[in-house]
């Protein structure tokens, strides 16, 4: 072969890498694949009300007195961003909706008193809870427990997170001006990414991890406390909605985990894991990857798993639920149980 017909293959195949690489380029510019669909709150922007309400202690709950008032029954309700509400509306926060539901179903005035903050962690909660929750006098004491919760400094998710943040900020270059490229490097990045979170968690709940170590002596102490002065506690455990939440959720083992340390410390533990189950995690997301807080979807079904479980720990003043609720069946080989880990029942109507 002549050296003219070797330049005439290379360049024959040049231009049909070109030509491919040009429609794809066009295929996923028009079907704006580089793009991820908005979901649950994206379309609405939620940026200037997602701190508000803050009362004057800088909660994001209404004005509350710490003594109870008379005839009123509490929640003092402990967390970080989910039991916040990050992202979504007041009023769509679980610990909103718990209030409302249980002053209907239960026909008596409550209050869920909300003291989370974002990025609070178990020690945090249990210093939260020691120093001021249970001066509210409540009646129970509610703990959303999300698994970065044993989180430490030199978790090596918590450098994840650190990187995954840099990586945001970083300034695109001329390449990012191709949607192929994003496209495929987004694809890549995000594979990478969630193999080094899977990995992350697992490691930050090893037996020996210090911040592990620290949430469960946490835990302990809660449940003392509450002991100590007639208060049932309650655990409700969170998935990460970034995954799938099928048989190929990653970290069913942890739940298994905070379920026995929190059932140890004498909690009542739902596990919402099994309510969320086979259900699409990018509908109970605030906004894809971007924003992977719980949406008004997810917080509406953690509410009402949250009502039913209170009923095991919480006795009815009055004659008991409605005679038009029909009982939920409880999954097979789970009973509920004060200071047994248990899985919830699918909730009944949204509070």
């Amino acid at each position: 072969m002549t050296g003219t017909a070797r330049r005439a293959e290379i360049l024959l195949l040049a231009a049909t890498v070109i030509a491919f690489l040009l429609m794809g380029e066009v295929a996923v510019r028009l079907l704006r694949a580089d793009r991820p669909k908005p979901t649950g709150y994206a379309p609405v922007n939620t940026n200037r009300r997602a701190m508000r309400p803050q009362n004057a202690r800088g909660y994001r709950d209404l004005e509350r007195t710490v003594e109870k008032p008379a005839g009123v029954r509490r929640v003092v309700s402990l967390g970080d961003s989910f039991a916040w509400g990050a992202s979504v509306e007041f009023e769509d926060a679980y610990p909103q909706r718990l209030e409302r539901a249980l002053t209907r179903r239960r026909r008596e005035p409550w209050q869920v008193v909300n003291l989370a903050l974002p990025g609070m962690n178990t020690v945090d909660e249990e210093g939260q809870l020691r120093t001021e929750g249970l001066a509210y006098g409540p009646d129970v004491c509610l703990l959303g427990f999300v698994l970065n919760d044993s989180e430490d400094e030199q978790a090596a998710e918590a450098r994840r997170v650190a990187d995954w943040a840099e990586e945001k900020r970083r300034v695109p270059g001329l390449l990012d001006r191709s949607a192929l490229y994003r496209m495929v490097k987004t694809r890549l990045w995000a594979t990478a990414e969630n193999r080094r979170r899977i990995t992350g968690y697992k490691s930050m709940y090893a037996d020996g991890a210090p911040g592990w170590i620290a949430a469960r002596r946490a835990l302990k102490q809660m449940g003392a406390l509450c002991r100590e002065r007639g208060v049932p506690l309650v655990v409700a455990i969170f998935p990460l909605f970034g995954n799938p939440l099928d048989e190929r959720y990653p970290f069913p083992e942890i739940h298994a985990k905070v379920a026995q340390a929190a059932a140890e410390a004498g909690a009542k533990v739902l596990d919402l894991l099994p309510v969320y189950r086979g259900l699409r995690w990018d509908i109970l997301v605030v906004d894809g990857v971007d924003d992977e807080h719980p949406n008004e979807i997810a917080h509406r079904i953690a509410a009402s798993a949250i009502l039913h479980a209170l009923d095991d720990v919480v006795p009815w003043t009055h004659e008991g639920p409605p005679p038009d609720e029909i009982a939920l069946p409880l999954p097979s080989g789970h009973e509920h149980h004060h200071g047994e880990a248990a899985a919830s029942p699918s909730p009944s109507p949204s509070p």
